[in-house]
């Protein structure tokens, strides 16, 4: 079994593509009340405006940008 990193064994180690699909798909669910893959549909139809403003954006679409390129 692969050894996470965290503050006491100071390693850092890659991420797989499932892991970041069970992050991504955590993340919507918390933020929004939906999948990951949803998240991944209305963001590439361009339904979530700029992400850094988040007077235009529901809580959380900024974090959810942020973790696309874990899973792409």
């Amino acid at each position: 079994m692969e050894e996470r990193a965290d503050e006491e064994n100071g390693r850092v180690r890659r991420m797989t593509w499932e892991e970041g699909r069970e992050l991504l798909d955590r993340t919507a669910q918390k933020h929004l009340g939906i999948s990951g893959e949803e998240f991944i549909e209305r963001w590439d139809k361009g339904e979530y405006d700029d992400p850094d403003d988040r007077t235009k954006n529901p809580p959380g679409v900024m974090e959810l940008a942020m973790i696309l390129p874990f899973v792409r």
